[in-house]
């Protein structure tokens, strides 16, 4: 924990001295599609699934994959709450394990379903009943 609490003030630190270092920039650019999670189709979602369990025998790569795509499915299931509850408000629920477990076991059913997956988007489905 102290290691953590040092990283973070030697990186407020550096930030700190860099932004008082440089001119000041010009405001940032519009996201791109790319940054926009609500586009995000049953086809990433069910690639990110198929990488998330890596197998016992599992490679370094295999294993860094699978961190990976459980942090993706993981920060989805955050903005998706979010999104959600800006949407409905609070009858979305608190943001819980339970919550996020049966909405990847709906959507994951949902998207292997899917007639279509890249076109199919996972903010369309979780707004169906």
């Amino acid at each position: 924990m102290h290691r953590l609490k040092t990283l973070a003030a030697i990186g407020s630190i550096v930030i700190g001295q860099a932004a008082m270092a440089q001119a000041p920039r010009p405001a940032a650019s519009p996201p791109s599609a790319a940054d926009d999670a609500s586009t995000l189709s049953c086809a990433d979602f069910n690639a990110a699934a198929s990488q998330v369990l890596p197998g016992a025998n599992a490679n370094e790569v295999q294993r860094r994959r699978a961190v990976e795509a459980q942090d993706y499915l993981g920060n989805g299931m955050v903005w998706l709450h979010g999104y959600l509850t800006g949407r409905n408000g609070p009858s979305t629920g608190r943001l819980t394990r339970d919550w996020i477990s049966t909405t990847v076991a709906r959507l994951g059913k949902a998207c292997a379903a899917a007639a279509d997956p890249a076109a199919t988007r996972i903010v369309d489905l979780v707004q169906k009943p």
